[in-house]
């Protein structure tokens, strides 16, 4: 179905949330690989009210406290998150949340274990909505093999095409060594993409980009925490900045940023929001309802630090 199609679904003739684009992230991977499992963390975590879509809402795992109401097919929390299923069909499901009068900070869809990612991409570029980045997940018990099995090689590859993030679920399953064989089996596949290993099984959640509530700011971020892996860093944008320069400093951003995003100011003063996930890259208009001053570039950089190794000794003099 080609983009046309899908926007067809929406007819009542303007866009809805007064021209606000959602966000919204795919997240992908083979059967089992542990895509309900993140959701059900990232939903722990977040206080922001996102949306999830899922095939099945009964996998997924709401504790009372936060639970306001459940129906078949819709769960509702009381942080104003939703979770329905794709009961009739994705494009039922997207018209539905258009008539909601308030929008959702973030939309996230679980893809089925054996989905090409490619073939639900249009659906985030329909009418409110933008696609925000498409995450992978690749199961480090299993993943080598999958990849050496004819029968599942090429669903995999097909998911790993159009990845911008790949994280590696289970790691903590597997040796030290086996990690890095599937790290290194995954960037033969995927070259040019992060590839972040979930260790703790906390890891995903946060690098969707929406473990916490932000105010009404385009560049805002998650604050640290002591063990977090991300390092968020601010890199200085001219003002105002042409489109060559502004693309060169994105393309000159270290190989482990997984996120950038900003502000700039155009040569004729229009306001350019930067949005960058792993490899896949939007610089386009401020939507008006968004409207605020230039900012710096915030770049989140992940990287795992090495654990402190104390040593030992006499205590005695």
């Amino acid at each position: 179905m080609s983009a046309d199609d899908i926007d067809e679904l929406f007819d009542e003739g303007v866009a809805p949330w007064d021209g606000r684009r959602v966000p919204m992230t795919l997240l992908g991977g083979y059967l089992g690989s542990g895509k309900t499992t993140l959701l059900n963390d990232l939903l722990r975590r977040t206080d922001r009210p996102i949306a999830v879509l899922v095939n099945d809402v009964g996998e997924i795992n709401i504790d009372a406290a936060l639970l306001q109401r459940r129906s078949a097919d819709t769960i509702e929390l009381t942080d104003g998150c939703v979770c329905c299923s794709i009961s009739e069909s994705l494009g039922t499901t997207l018209a539905d949340m258009r008539r909601r009068p308030t929008p959702p900070d973030h939309v996230v869809i679980e893809l089925s274990g054996v989905a090409d990612p490619t073939q639900v991409m249009p659906w985030a570029e329909s009418d409110g909505f933008r696609l925000d980045g498409v995450v992978v997940l690749v199961d480090a018990t299993n993943f080598r093999e999958r990849l050496a099995d004819e029968r599942t090689r090429p669903l995999l590859l097909r998911q790993l095409e159009p990845a911008d993030l790949v994280i590696i679920s289970k790691s903590e399953l597997v040796t030290a060594d086996e990690r890095d064989a599937v790290r290194a089996a995954v960037a033969d596949q995927a070259p040019d993409v992060p590839v972040v290993d979930d260790l703790d099984g906390s890891l995903g959640s946060t690098l969707l980009d929406l473990g916490t509530r932000r105010e009404r700011d385009a560049t805002a971020t998650p604050p640290p925490s002591l063990l977090d892996p991300h390092r968020t860093e601010i890199v200085p944008l001219p003002r105002p900045v042409t489109s060559t320069a502004l693309h060169a400093l994105l393309d000159g951003l270290p190989d482990d940023t997984v996120r950038a995003k900003g502000i700039a100011e155009g040569p004729d003063g229009s306001r350019l929001l930067i949005q960058q996930v792993g490899r896949r890259r939007r610089i386009g208009p401020l939507p008006q309802a968004e409207n605020q001053e230039p900012t710096d570039l915030v770049v989140i950089r992940v990287s795992r630090p090495e654990p402190v190794r104390l040593r030992l000794g006499s205590t005695s003099p």
